[in-house]
């Protein structure tokens, strides 16, 4: 059972230490959501409650970082395709073990909710619900996938709305193998000129816990830089959009 301190004659430096008991995903147990308020939201009477607040941040003191970040979600029977492995920036399914019976834990980019540091001093994660081995790195990187769709430059999603539905293809046929993909552009100027292309770099994650999903990987980084080539490239000049790499990186090696 967590231990809860009375906040009120906690120093910061004890804030952030017993931040630090609590993780990027980790679930918080019954007693800590009740009492932060959160034990029905929204006609959800048993949501689950999880961490998203970077490992860093926990650690500051709170003067540094005086809220934690989290995301409430439901628990659902079974993966709907489309929503496992970040491939819906709006809704995520991940696998979360709750009193030794596998579930899954639907989140919502929308359902965030802070608390002060403080309320959450000595709260240990809940030891009976976790998310699965790899749980944690899909949580992160649907976090930071959909923080860059939110950055995206206007023009370049213009420009880029031909491909839009070639893009989010990417893998649809076999989500365990393909993770997601990763963009990253330059320059970050919101409107170019017309003859100012955009420098893009793809990335296609792939799982190493799948066989053969580098392979898979590799062909569709093929078949996307095609796609980019048929559109932008005319007689060997990049227009409107520059794609400077298109590969398959393991999820292992790949950085947000």
């Amino acid at each position: 059972m967590a231990e809860f301190s009375d906040h009120s004659a906690a120093s910061s430096s004890a804030v952030g230490e017993a931040a630090m008991k609590l993780k990027q995903g980790s679930i918080l147990p019954k007693e800590a959501r009740d009492r932060l308020g959160l034990s029905a939201i929204e006609g959800n009477k048993d949501p689950v409650i999880i961490v998203i607040s970077h490992d860093c941040d926990l650690a500051k003191p709170s003067e540094l970082e005086p809220e934690v970040e989290l995301l409430h979600g439901r628990t659902r029977n079974e993966l709907k395709p489309g929503l496992p492995y970040g491939q819906s920036p709006r809704l995520l399914h991940v696998e979360f073990v709750r009193h030794k019976e596998r579930k899954v834990l639907e989140l919502c980019a929308l359902n965030k909710v802070t608390r002060p540091k403080s309320e959450l001093i000595n709260v240990d994660p809940d030891p009976d619900s976790n998310l699965e081995p790899n749980g944690v790195d899909i949580l992160q990187g649907w976090l930071a996938a959909r923080y860059r769709r939110a950055a995206f430059p206007d023009d370049l999603d213009a420009r880029l709305k031909p491909l839009k539905k070639r893009l989010q293809s990417v893998g649809s046929s076999d989500p365990g193998s393909i993770i997601g993909v990763w963009m990253g552009f330059s320059p970050e100027e919101n409107h170019l000129d017309d003859n100012v292309p955009y420098e893009l770099w793809i990335k296609i994650v792939y799982s190493t816990l799948v066989f053969d999903a580098k392979a898979k990987a590799e062909q569709e980084a093929e078949k996307l830089r095609a796609s980019f080539e048929n559109l932008f490239l005319e007689k060997g000049m990049w227009k409107s959009i520059d794609l400077r790499t298109c590969e398959a990186i393991a999820d292992t090696a790949f950085t947000v």
